[in-house]
């Protein structure tokens, strides 16, 4: 009797500790009870990412893992004609209903490049936390956010493009690779926007 007691409380011992187990396998999101990774796949990027195939592999450098990835595209108010000055694209990027990237483009006009990385920047970060890289006008980016002003319509003093990119929820990369994927985000983004707003002026950027 006393044997059959013994092993009862062992066996229901057990079962308790694997449903501590379980129950803190599911509470950290752990496998089995781990979501399923999504997928960023090329033919489901926003267009206005430019080149889909490099936009993809740059957002997979740059969000974190979700179970699912959505995007909302939209050019808002395209350039109609040579005496359009105006311009407006944006790109949202979520995964689990959170926001991850937002890139937009835009036509404006601003006396120094200065000026504009200033606007674009501190929202976000000081603009001593950016760097510049080689691009348009001026291009400067950092972990977070990355952006050019790239010359669009040739007559004097004619207006630009500013495409910007922000990261809203870091991935698992370093802060070297995280300024890297969104670069090559923000180039792509630029040259679609330099084609698809009719600019006539040298767009100054180069393909990532």
């Amino acid at each position: 009797m006393a044997s059959t007691r013994t092993k009862s409380l062992l066996v229901g011992g057990a079962a308790l500790l694997l449903c501590f187990a379980a129950g803190a396998l599911y509470a950290l999101g752990l496998p089995p009870f781990k979501d399923k990774k999504g997928e960023i796949k090329a033919a489901e990027v926003c267009r206005t990412l430019g080149s889909s195939s490099s936009s993809a592999a740059a957002l997979k450098r740059v969000v974190p893992d979700r179970s699912d990835y959505a995007f909302q595209d939209a050019v808002t108010d395209p350039r109609r004609d040579d005496m359009d000055s105006t311009y407006s694209a944006s790109c949202f990027v979520n995964g689990d209903g959170k926001l991850l990237v937002v890139v937009t483009a835009e036509m404006a006009q601003y006396d120094e490049a200065d000026a504009w990385a200033k606007d674009v920047v501190e929202d976000n970060r000081p603009v001593s936390s950016v760097r510049p890289f080689s691009a348009g006008d001026k291009a400067i980016a950092s972990d977070r956010v990355a952006a050019i002003y790239l010359p669009c319509v040739a007559r004097a003093s004619g207006p630009h493009l500013s495409v910007v990119a922000h990261l809203k929820q870091p991935g698992g990369a370093d802060d070297d690779q995280l300024r890297k994927g969104l670069i090559s985000l923000v180039r792509n983004t630029a040259l679609y926007a330099h084609q698809n707003a009719k600019c006539d002026a040298p767009s100054k950027v180069t393909p990532s």
